[in-house]
């Protein structure tokens, strides 16, 4: 994928811009709507803008004709530097497409100016609570999803409803394409390691973005010797960038306790969706790689605390949420 717009053509159908900028949850959480977009309006030409950090999990979609990349890094404090060599063309090409319609699923100031940027004569957005900050003032059609779409994946499938289609009936979730190469990187860890082919493996994932959202390591250790017990499976935890103390304590506990574990080895976001779609089972908190175990139809446990777990908890065909919902105090949102 490139940094600035891939040139124009594509199907014949309506043109369809996706804005979501980040996060690497958030965009898992978008993917069930290009699915549906694209079920409904198969001749539809469909593009997504993003950041750069979320963009390899929209490489390669089978749902996506065009990705535009935002180099936000290269851009960040260097503003009045790029805007007339970089910024300016980079969204006179964007405009260029002939978009009809632009998606906001972020609902704020940035993204709405980018669906205005896009030229969209149509541009739907969250008529309610999720229109943040400046945000209706960039939207031409603002959709108020129903009290039933309490799920923020069932709050972007609303927005469909600006396009003219009916939002589903169903649960709808998405997909990623993953490439031979990294699944085969993924066995070669696992076969290191002596885990045949088809042997289970449990993943562990202690990090979170907010240090509420994390359940101590020592509950992971605990966990994880349990289900040692009970299943004979091996332990693997997934760590991330200051995660390291994290990762070391549930894997020292967990030796302490006699189970066979490991750390995950550093992987780009594309490696790590292949090692977490190889485990047989996925704990975690919220975060990306949770929703990602949830989104490729790994049996996922997600463990909230802080945050809203009805609203944002993992979502897949095989995902279920753990909170202490007897707590008046939760979701509070504190980080």
């Amino acid at each position: 994928m490139s940094q600035s717009p891939p040139a124009a053509g594509g199907r014949k159908g309506p043109r369809i811009l996706f804005v979501r900028l980040s996060a690497i949850g958030d965009i898992l959480h978008t993917l069930p709507a290009l699915t549906y977009v694209r079920s409904c309006l198969p001749e539809a030409h469909i593009g997504w803008v993003v950041e750069e950090l979320s963009a390899p999990y929209l490489d390669g979609h089978p749902g996506l004709d065009e990705v535009f990349i935002v180099p936000r890094k290269r851009w960040r404090g260097r503003w009045t530097q790029v805007w007339r060599s970089e910024v300016l063309p980079y969204f006179r090409a964007l405009r260029a497409r002939g978009w009809d319609s632009a998606i906001d699923f972020q609902g704020l100031t940035k993204s709405g100016l980018v669906a205005w940027a896009s030229g969209a004569p149509r541009r739907v957005g969250y008529g309610d609570r999720d229109g943040r900050e400046l945000n209706k003032l960039f939207t031409t059609v603002r959709v108020k999803p129903p009290a039933s779409a309490r799920h923020v994946v069932e709050r972007n499938l609303a927005l469909v409803e600006g396009l003219g289609l009916t939002p589903p009936q169903k649960p709808v979730y998405g997909t990623l394409a993953l490439r031979n190469d990294e699944r085969a990187a993924a066995e070669r860890f696992f076969a290191e390691w002596g885990v045949r082919p088809g042997e289970g493996v449990v993943a562990l994932n202690p990090g979170a973005g907010w240090s509420s959202k994390r359940w101590p390591p020592g509950h992971f250790a605990a966990l994880g010797a349990m289900l040692a017990r009970e299943t004979g499976m091996r332990m693997l935890v997934f760590w991330g960038p200051r995660e390291e103390p994290l990762r070391d304590a549930i894997v020292e506990g967990l030796r302490e306790r006699g189970v066979e574990a490991q750390a995950a080895p550093p992987t780009t976001l594309r490696q790590l969706a292949a090692f977490v779609e190889r485990t047989a089972l996925f704990v975690g908190g919220d975060t990306g790689p949770t929703h990602l175990a949830a989104l490729l139809g790994v049996p996922t446990v997600g463990v909230f605390g802080s945050s809203d777990s009805v609203r944002n908890g993992p979502w897949g065909p095989r995902a279920i949420t753990v909170a202490r919902t007897e707590l008046d105090c939760l979701p509070c949102w504190k980080t």
